[in-house]
């Protein structure tokens, strides 16, 4: 991650050290790169939510496979419409 100080401007005004700009900037700063880094992990989780979803997708699909292998294909699609009938 990038460690160059933001708005640098801040340290060349005159006087800047008797007020509380330089403070300010740097909650500023600190509040960016906790912004990063949240963004960061929030991505890592999207992409690992992705492969669950593929894993889970998967395995249902691998689950009614063996479904139709011990029932008749008519079984499993007469369950599954009574189990979810239209609206």
């Amino acid at each position: 991650m990038n460690q160059q100080r933001i708005m640098p401007w801040i340290d060349l005004l005159p006087g800047v050290v008797t007020t509380d700009l330089q403070q300010r900037r740097d909650t500023i700063q600190e509040l960016t790169r906790q912004a990063a880094e949240a963004t960061h992990k929030a991505q890592l989780l999207t992409r690992q939510a992705e492969q669950l979803r593929e894993r889970a997708n998967l395995s249902a699909c691998s689950l009614e496979g063996d479904a139709k292998g011990k029932f008749s294909a008519e079984a499993v699609e007469k369950a599954k419409s009574l189990a979810y009938p239209p609206r």
